[in-house]
């Protein structure tokens, strides 16, 4: 084998995963048709998670292919975390992942940091919400990508929102200060995963 076919070989195993991936999503899950008895805000078209400009922690560039093989519910933080902040990361990422049951393990929860983490945010991470994936993005990235298809919101960042094992971003949900909003923001939320997962043989 010539070092050409090596190396092509080589980039066809790489990308090979990433696009089975993509094909299943759009095979067996049609996104665009969630439009139809979803709860939550869809999002068309679909953002990319690679718009949001995402870096580890380490400043490594942040692939989109590093989503395949689950669903993601994604929070976008400003540094500041108050009562909605709270509420949101709790009972809307934690509390509602645990809803799923058995398929739990499908979704991955995933904050992208768009500001200086406060001592607050910080603490409440470690103590309530532990083990959540926590990335950083570009605060003026995210508010181009997204901030266009959020009617109501002021800024993209203290919201949630669905990504596809695509790297397509493609519904949202507001957080809210008031707990019966929050619960009842649950439920949406927690309906949309549903018939989402059991559309999909991701996971």
């Amino acid at each position: 084998m010539t070092q050409r076919n090596k190396n092509l070989l080589i980039m066809l195993l790489i990308i090979a995963p990433f696009a089975l991936t993509m094909a299943f999503v759009h095979l067996f899950v049609d996104l665009e048709d969630l439009d139809r008895t979803n709860k939550g805000t869809l999002i068309l078209p679909h953002v990319q998670f690679e718009d949001l400009k995402p870096m580890h922690t380490d400043g490594s560039r942040f692939q989109a292919s590093e989503l395949s093989g689950q669903w993601t519910l994604l929070y976008i933080a400003s540094g500041e975390c108050g009562t909605a902040c709270k509420n949101g990361l709790y009972y809307l990422v934690k509390q509602l992942r645990l809803g799923l049951g058995s398929d739990a393990p499908r979704v991955r929860r995933l904050i992208a940091h768009t500001a200086e983490i406060s001592e607050e945010l910080r603490s409440f991470l470690d103590d309530n919400v532990a083990g959540m994936i926590e990335i950083q993005a570009d605060a003026n990235a995210v508010n181009h990508a997204l901030l266009p298809f959020m009617s109501g919101a002021s800024e993209a960042t203290n919201h949630i929102f669905l990504v596809a094992p695509d790297g397509q971003i493609f519904m949202w949900y507001p957080t809210h200060e008031d707990i019966q909003d929050v619960l009842l923001e649950s439920d949406k939320i927690l309906y949309d995963l549903k018939r989402t997962l059991k559309g999909s043989l991701i996971g």
